[in-house]
């Protein structure tokens, strides 16, 4: 298989450029948020309510290792990275690409992290407490990381195909 798997914080722009990455590669486009919400008929935050942090990690996992396709941009929710499985297994289905902003582009994005429904460990209290806790499992999973500082949203389109584009020719197995 030759996926492209976007991992990143809330706000970095996962689904809005993973669409247009796949529009610019001809691959078919998946978020695997909205395949939950199909799966177990609830937002994602009823089921992070319901199945509590760990629970809701278990099943997005349990999503993400079902996903079998091919050329496809699989833009992840930002939570994907804490089950190594599940990134374990998008790595052997192609690349994983990060999508990497600064702290405050991201602050002025997501606003309030609770009503957002994004996935918090105890403790983790802030965008600047997740951001800390995420960037170094990004990091760690991620083929390639794009750096999007000082970029407007057309030139992080532009800099996201042209950066992918680049390597896949570098890495044609992939």
């Amino acid at each position: 298989m030759h996926n492209i798997t976007l991992i990143g914080m809330p706000g970095s722009g996962k689904t809005t450029l993973g669409k247009t990455l796949a529009e610019g590669l001809s691959y078919h486009f998946i978020d695997p948020d909205d395949v939950i919400i199909e799966t177990y008929g609830q937002p994602l935050m009823e089921l992070i309510d319901k199945h509590g942090t760990e629970g809701f990690i278990t099943l997005e996992g349990k999503i993400l290792q079902s996903i079998h396709t091919n050329r496809a941009v699989i833009s992840t929710g930002g939570s994907a990275v804490y089950s190594d499985g599940a990134m374990q297994y998008l790595k052997s289905t192609g690349i994983v690409v990060y999508l990497h902003h600064q702290l405050d582009v991201l602050a002025q994005r997501v606003g309030n992290l609770v009503t957002r429904g994004v996935v918090c460990h105890s403790g983790c209290n802030t965008l600047e407490d997740l951001y800390e806790e995420r960037c170094p499992l990004y990091e760690k999973y991620a083929d390639l990381m794009v750096d999007f500082t000082g970029c407007t949203v057309e030139q992080c389109h532009e800099k996201l195909l042209k950066t992918v584009k680049a390597y896949l020719s570098e890495h044609p197995d992939c």
